[in-house]
């Protein structure tokens, strides 16, 4: 009867191959942290970027206030050039990136402008249906709630707050 051997595997025990193999193995876990890492920030940007559109959007903005080039507020009857002390124009977005601005008093189609819109960071750039007028908005905020939008109208700067 012959015996028979049976072969056994050598491990490795070189520990100049034993440590290459523990820095690769680190670098792998370093480079799929990183990875991880910049997907959570790219994540994070894009969210912020909806954030950004859902803060102002299905919101009823209305014109609040003014002020004149010397930063003095003035009364809205002033700025829209109307005897209507109490009237108020509109600005609205919406989620789908358009938007709605009534300035003038009157009818919806006589002073109702309207666009596309970006926002990044605090300014809000509306592109209107005409192609050529652009503008920006400016966004207000105390702390992290929007408190007004702004824009330039003629020689006054017109403050919009939310009516919700």
């Amino acid at each position: 009867m012959s015996k028979s051997k049976k072969s056994k595997k050598k491990k490795n025990v070189n520990p100049v191959v034993n440590s290459k193999r523990k820095a690769n193995t680190k670098k792998a876990i370093i480079a799929t942290i990183a990875v991880l890492l910049i997907a959570v920030v790219v994540c994070a940007l894009l969210l912020s970027i909806k954030n950004n559109k859902s803060d102002i959007s299905n919101t009823e903005w209305v014109s609040s206030s003014a002020v004149n080039a010397s930063g003095d507020e003035v009364e809205m009857a002033e700025v829209y050039n109307t005897n209507y002390t109490t009237y108020k124009g509109s600005l609205s977005f919406k989620d789908d990136g358009t938007f709605s601005l009534w300035l003038t008093p009157g009818t919806a189609e006589d002073g109702t402008h309207s666009g596309k819109y970006s926002v990044s960071g605090d300014t809000i750039t509306a592109i209107f249906d005409d192609g050529e007028t652009t503008t920006d908005f400016k966004i207000h905020r105390k702390g992290e709630e929007i408190d007004s939008i702004s824009l330039n109208y003629e020689d006054y700067e017109v403050y919009f707050t939310s009516n919700n």
